[in-house]
């Protein structure tokens, strides 16, 4: 790189005529365009285009001061020569033009002031979209510092400048609003031009982040406003505003007509009287009373001050029609005691340990059932659960095993009706190699698999007496003995059998061993049939609907009218087995997204078969009509779902679910006194 260093004599400096005398001196020397656009100016930490002649006067290189010329890419020496001799020359020169040029800086410099000292952006690019001068105000909003905007491409040091734009079309375009980092501008961007040519272009924008925030703030109080507005008018509440004289400023329109029914003034003294509304502006607290303002109607009246610098300004009135408000009250009376029931049911529910989560149904009957084997499954005691075919005792099982301690042990199942009565030991507690034919090798048996799990034992009203005598010593003992063997083999096992057979009635039958009945029946756990949970009945369905869309890749969403109430009048002799089977068999026959009642079995579509209706003559009534009775007159006397629920022997759930299927709910506890 070239550099020279120049000092200004004359009494005016580096002025706007010698700048531009400097500059035509090098274009007429110089007539490589790139050589000129890589000569620069440094003065105080400056650096300029020297051809820029905005920018050079910008500088305001006084009298006396030494300014470096750089040439980034070398000339001949004699350009530089030529220069210094510029300088010398134009020292040595007359004052003739001193007047001139004094008037000439005077004009520049006030130029100049008056642009840096604008409150607007101003930014000007040359025609090749390289900025030439940026002022204060745009380094400003820009938030770049000019070093880094001179000299430089607009579009790459500006995002979304646009002077290209206006380099290409030569158009002016007016008040577009931009957002920068920290600020909202309009921006007017217009062509330079010179004999009829684009020369620059320049950019004014204007600083609207206060208007906007003003513009923004005055949008949502006209928002909050109309918000207001439609709340008030939406009320079933009259409501109006008065100013300090009591004079009405503002009323929706229940009020309105209101006011308008009962001929009154367009003042509240014409509601309340001159004395209480008196006696509001000076105590400045508010009022609550009932007032007959129609002969059959009363209202409840609220008048509220409005204070304002500890100043009265006036009162907002609200009437609300008392019959209304008595019939609120008791709603929400009645709502209270609906969210009592529903909290209690809810803490039940939230007592049950997540691997119950997944059994189907919200019955009373199957909830009991539940509680009592989430309970038990955080102990080691042995279970006993009964209930008929189908009913889902494996299901319950295994979840009282996940729910437990032990869930990371293995959970074995012994189907102890499916297995021959010659294997049944050995199947139970292993052998020993050779302990009888065809024993070619040690067997461990059901128990040792399930030792630090849990065994179920299912069918267990099917296992033989003479084992039955085994499995007590078992339970007892918490050991077994392989079959051929003498080694004594300490067990940690839970047990849990399960049987659809009434185990009572067997014991006293001779069939079953009574001590190991009890030793059985620690917790008993019987699970209801499905025609004793009806209720639970839609879920299944839906359940299985989904699980056999899954399967079978299907979407079915639909049932056909009269599908669930055919489901939901058959009694299900083989309970949530059956049901799924029937499901499975609908889902697999159906050609689109519905299940059809054709789709069911014929035993199921007739009803007649399998049910019968009591025909009722004379005077007697249908027995739900009784019940109602029952209800109507138990309900007033006891103030919550558990007490009416105790006193007709059902349970709480049944007491609330009868009472909202008879539309009885609001007498509940309506006679009930506290003592």
């Amino acid at each position: 790189m070239q550099k020279i260093i120049v000092k200004v004599y004359r009494k005016n400096g580096l002025h706007i005529r010698i700048a531009a005398t400097l500059i035509t001196k090098l274009q007429n020397e110089i007539k490589n365009r790139k050589v000129l656009k890589n000569i620069f100016v440094e003065y105080k930490g400056k650096r300029v285009e020297v051809i820029n002649l905005l920018s050079l006067v910008s500088l305001k290189i006084g009298q006396g001061e030494e300014f470096a010329i750089c040439f980034d890419k070398a000339v001949p020496e004699s350009i530089l020569n030529e220069i210094k001799l510029f300088f010398e020359q134009i020292d040595q020169e007359d004052n003739r033009d001193s007047e001139t040029d004094r008037l000439l800086m005077e004009n520049s410099v006030i130029l100049q002031e008056a642009i840096a000292n604008l409150p607007n952006g101003m930014i000007v690019v040359n025609q090749e979209n390289i900025i030439t001068f940026v002022n204060e105000a745009a380094v400003r909003l820009l938030e770049i510092p000019s070093n880094q905007l001179l000299n430089q491409h607009a579009d790459q040091v500006i995002p979304h400048s646009k002077l290209h734009e206006i380099l290409q079309t030569g158009e002016i375009r007016i008040a577009e609003k931009q957002i920068l980092k920290s600020y909202t501008i309009l921006a007017n961007r217009a062509p330079i031009f010179y004999d009829g040519k684009v020369i620059g272009a320049v950019a004014i924008f204007q600083d609207v982040s206060d208007l906007e925030k003003v513009s923004l703030e005055l949008q949502r109080e006209k928002e909050l406003q109309e918000r207001l507005n439609l709340v008030l008018e939406s009320v079933s509440d009259l409501i109006a505003m008065t100013d300090e004289e009591g004079d009405f400023t503002y009323m929706n329109e229940q009020m309105r007509e209101f006011l308008f029914k009962i001929d009154a003034n367009e003042s509240i003294v014409g509601l309340i009287g001159k004395r209480e509304w008196k006696q509001l502006k000076v105590q400045n607290q508010s009022v609550y009373r009932v007032m007959n303002l129609l002969e059959d109607e009363a209202f409840i009246t609220k008048i509220n001050p409005v204070l304002i610098d500890a100043g009265f300004r006036g009162a907002v009135i609200s009437l609300s029609p008392y019959n209304e408000m008595k019939s609120l009250l008791e709603k929400l009376e009645l709502m209270e005691k609906r969210t009592e029931y529903l909290e209690q049911e809810l803490s039940r529910h939230l007592g049950l340990d997540e691997a119950f989560q997944t059994i189907i149904g919200h019955s009373e009957t199957l909830f009991e059932s539940l509680s009592i084997a989430s309970k038990v499954s955080k102990t080691n005691s042995t279970v006993l659960i009964t209930g008929e075919s189908g009913t889902g005792k494996e299901l319950v099982a295994r979840a009282i095993h996940e729910s437990s301690k032990r869930q990371k042990g293995a959970f074995i199942r012994v189907n102890c009706a499916a297995i021959p009565y010659n294997l049944i030991e050995s199947e139970l507690f292993g052998h020993e190699k050779g302990a009888f034919t065809g024993a070619f090798k040690t067997h461990q048996g059901k128990f040792e698999l399930a030792n630090g799990g849990t065994i179920f034992l299912d069918e267990i009203g099917d296992l033989n007496f003479d084992l039955q005598a085994k499995l007590l010593r078992v339970l007892q003992e918490r050991e077994i003995e392989r079959v051929g063997g003498n080694r004594t083999i300490k067990l940690d096992v839970r047990v849990i059998a399960a049987t659809n057979e009434d185990l009572h009635r067997l014991v006293q039958e001779g069939k079953f061993r009574a001590d190991l009945y009890y030793r059985l029946n620690i917790i008993p756990i019987h699970l209801p049939a499905l025609r004793n949970r009806k209720e639970d009945i839609p879920l299944l369905v839906d359940h299985f609907r989904q699980v056999y869309n899954g399967q079978l890749g299907k979407s079915i969403k639909r049932y056909e009218k009269g599908f669930l109430e055919a489901i939901g009048d058959y009694h299900w002799p083989g309970n949530i087995r059956e049901l799924q089977n029937t499901i499975e068999r609908a889902a697999t026959l159906t050609e689109d997204g519905t299940l059809y009642c054709k789709d069911l079995p014929e035993y199921i579509l007739n009803r007649d078969s399998s049910s019968f209706k009591i025909q009722l003559n004379g005077d007697l009534l249908p027995l739900e009509k009784y019940e109602r009775q029952i209800f109507e007159h138990a309900a007033p006397n006891y103030p919550s779902y558990n007490q009416l629920a105790r006193a007709l022997g059902i349970t709480h759930k049944t007491a609330a679910s009868k009472l909202r299927k008879y539309q009885l709910e609001h007498l509940l506890g309506k006679n009930y006194q506290h003592s």
